[in-house]
């Protein structure tokens, strides 16, 4: 018997799972409980991976060898529960689920890289990343997160299953390649992780590049008319100086500053400094 509810009907599980299972049920986030009689009660909270649909779907499935009752309100998840072949087991139906809700998520991973990639490109390429560019990466950390504390928890669920989890033996063997493509979708994701991290340290690398460059230029800037500073000081100090009796004083100190300036600017480019 297979059955497939909404979370508002959750009380239908309580003559299934008892009222002690039941309270941890409606408390935890994620589990996997052992009932007597040699049934299951596994609990999850799903995460679309190609982040479409950003809610964050409990899932209940309690499992034994005459019944399988699912408690979702995401639509695909019982769309795929439905699907599998009801003529099948409760366990292989529990199998064929979740290798169907898992059977895409390489793909879909796949294309997070290309587009973590593309941004890298286009930070080595642009001469001045859009500031749009930083709420991409942010974005995409924030999908890997919820992607990470997804298969982390499907991660403990299923090697919960397989390791202390008295199953049929001949699907043993299929739930534990099971559990082995949930690691390596766990270890993908960590990858990107590292991988989106890389990008968001480059691109602090690159602002602060700008920085330190916009900052040289102003350093250059007041050192070249840093000896004007000391002209202006120098002719105006209170003293008798003879340049101030002198005819042609005034175009001799414009013409001092001009040619200061002009050598230091001159030497500072020379020296690659800007």
């Amino acid at each position: 018997m297979r059955s497939i509810l909404p979370w508002k009907d959750m009380a239908e599980l309580k003559n299934y799972v008892g009222p002690e299972h039941y309270a941890r049920l409606r408390a935890n986030r994620h589990g996997c409980f052992e009932l007597p009689g040699g049934s299951v009660l596994l609990l999850f909270r799903y995460c679309d991976v190609t982040g479409a649909d950003q809610k964050d779907d409990r899932i209940c499935v309690y499992c034994s060898e005459q019944a399988l009752i699912y408690l979702c309100d995401n639509a695909r998840c019982a769309s795929l529960a439905a699907q599998t072949d009801e003529t099948a087991g409760p366990f292989q139906q529990l199998l064929d689920f979740f290798l169907a809700l898992t059977a895409d998520d390489f793909d879909a991973l796949d294309k997070l890289e290309e587009e973590i990639t593309g941004l890298e490109d286009y930070l080595i390429t642009a001469i001045r990343p859009e500031k749009s560019f930083s709420g991409k990466i942010i974005t995409l950390r924030r999908q890997l997160l919820a992607l990470k504390r997804y298969y982390e928890q499907l991660s403990f669920v299923i090697h919960t299953l397989t390791e202390n989890i008295a199953l049929p033996k001949d699907l043993l063997k299929h739930y534990s390649g099971l559990r082995r493509r949930i690691d390596r979708l766990f270890d993908s994701v960590l990858h990107l992780r590292e991988y989106i991290t890389q990008v968001r340290e480059a691109y602090q690398a690159q602002i602060d590049i700008e920085q330190n460059q916009l900052m040289k230029v102003f350093t250059v800037i007041t050192a070249v008319f840093l000896p004007l500073t000391l002209i202006v000081g120098w002719y105006g100090m209170n003293f008798n100086i003879p340049e101030y009796a002198w005819r042609f004083g005034y175009p001799y100190v414009i013409i001092l500053s001009a040619v200061v300036c002009s050598v230091c600017f001159l030497y500072f480019r020379r020296k690659k400094w800007f």
